[in-house]
């Protein structure tokens, strides 16, 4: 079984480790999406209880790479190349003034609103991405009032590609289909 839980509220953490923890017991693979890392420093996952955030999820769109690497990576390592001696200073100083000013800017003003027009389903792709290889969302859990309006936008984006996640918002108002509980049965009469 593959879980999402979206946590973006982070008003419901002990919910979302205590099951996150039962599912991973369970062997289900497991993602926690947070909006800010921060907010669950201390909280204790299980072992195997991927977190991570959207902005996370999103910057692995391959525009999204190639746009960093371009902005950020291509002049920090010329700033390393050249900003040796004396003028390490003042190529460290020239360089936060670009990123700050021109690269924050370029990316926010000129390439996000590009990409949001070209990849319209980018961010729900890339949410989906990491369950693709072992057949799909099972069941994506919106655990608190936060990550509904993130959910309903992600669920849209998931049926026009054909895929449909369980939702619901906590494990105790899970339903599974009668196609799993059918394939469940049959699991535990093999064993």
């Amino acid at each position: 079984m593959q879980v999402l839980f979206l946590a973006l509220g982070a008003s419901r953490k002990r919910a979302v480790l205590d099951e996150s923890a039962e599912l991973r017991a369970n062997g289900a693979q497991v993602i926690v999406v947070v909006d800010k890392k921060k907010s669950w420093l201390n909280a204790g996952f299980a072992p195997g209880v991927v977190v991570t955030t959207l902005k996370e999820l999103e910057a692995r769109h391959l525009p999204r790479r190639v746009e960093h690497a371009l902005l950020y990576r291509a002049p920090r390592a010329t700033v390393r190349a050249v900003g040796r001696g004396p003028l390490r200073r003042p190529a460290r100083r020239g360089l936060k003034a670009y990123e700050r000013r021109l690269a924050a800017s370029l990316h926010r003003r000129a390439f996000m609103p590009v990409h949001r027009r070209l990849w319209p389903d980018a961010q729900a792709r890339m949410v989906l991405a990491p369950f693709a290889a072992r057949g799909g969302l099972d069941l994506l859990v919106v655990s608190d009032a936060l990550s509904v309006p993130r959910a309903v936008r992600l669920l849209d984006a998931w049926a026009a590609g054909g895929t449909k996640p369980r939702v619901c918002y906590g494990l105790d108002y899970d339903v599974p289909s009668e196609a799993q509980q059918a394939r469940t049965a049959s699991t535990q009469g093999q064993r």
